[in-house]
């Protein structure tokens, strides 16, 4: 049973990008910067926008939304079913019951806030509370990130965990930087560029660290079980 559900995370990648691919087809289009373009750019539109009720040009955006927001379900609980496995496995070689504690707790945490960031759409009425779900879930997730990477490096688990924990902490900090630091997207076309890429960058980030944790979790299930 455990295997399932460390397997079922490919499916939740897959539905995942499967379900942003069809948003992004049939979003109508617009941007923050120039609202009458049409379709979605991949550089210049924010995931986000996806999930709006209408599109920056005006027009009706409700089928892409319900994909969007269905797709940020479907993800965060497929890591949480993945997750609950892989925190069984880790038991086994992490005694250490604050580091656990602390581990579940922020990836609960952090999961439910990219719940919220759904539900509180990007839509002007609900900007605010998007962008303080957004800020908690990114936040929680490096903490979580930095924690699993300190006890896969004191358990002493293979290099390939290791490396991608490493890559991926650094690419969540890099990203928050940007966020927090960099030009604001409301600015102008190079502003945006920047910080749609940033979050492009990320998203794709995670997707890769999640099916590396897969692997790697499948591997360790044989050897602690």
């Amino acid at each position: 049973m455990s295997n399932i559900l460390i397997k079922q995370g490919y499916v939740g990648i897959f539905l995942f990008v499967i379900l942003n691919f069809i948003s992004m087809v049939i979003y109508p289009g617009g941007t923050i910067i120039e609202p009458e373009t049409k379709g979605y750019s991949f550089f210049y539109n924010f995931l986000s926008n996806l999930g709006e009720s209408t599109a920056k040009n005006g027009e009706d955006n409700i089928v892409s939304a319900y994909l969007f927001n269905s797709s940020m379900l479907i993800l965060a609980i497929s890591y949480f079913l993945f997750y609950v496995s892989y925190l069984r496995i880790q038991l086994k070689f992490n005694r250490n019951k604050i580091l656990n504690f602390l581990s579940l707790s922020t990836i609960i945490i952090s999961l439910v806030s990219f719940i919220l960031v759904a539900v509180f759409s990007s839509d002007n009425s609900t900007f605010d509370i998007h962008v303080f779900f957004v800020k908690v879930a990114f936040r929680l997730l490096l903490i979580h990130c930095f924690i699993q990477l300190f006890i896969v490096y004191k358990s002493k688990l293979s290099k390939r965990m290791f490396t991608s924990s490493s890559i991926f902490c650094f690419m969540l900090l890099l990203f928050i930087i940007v966020m927090e630091y960099g030009p604001n997207p409301f600015l102008d076309n190079r502003s945006l560029l920047i910080q749609v890429s940033s979050q492009k960058m990320i998203v794709i980030s995670i997707l890769l660290y999640f099916f590396v944790q897969i692997s790697e979790s499948l591997s360790m299930s044989k050897k602690y079980n």
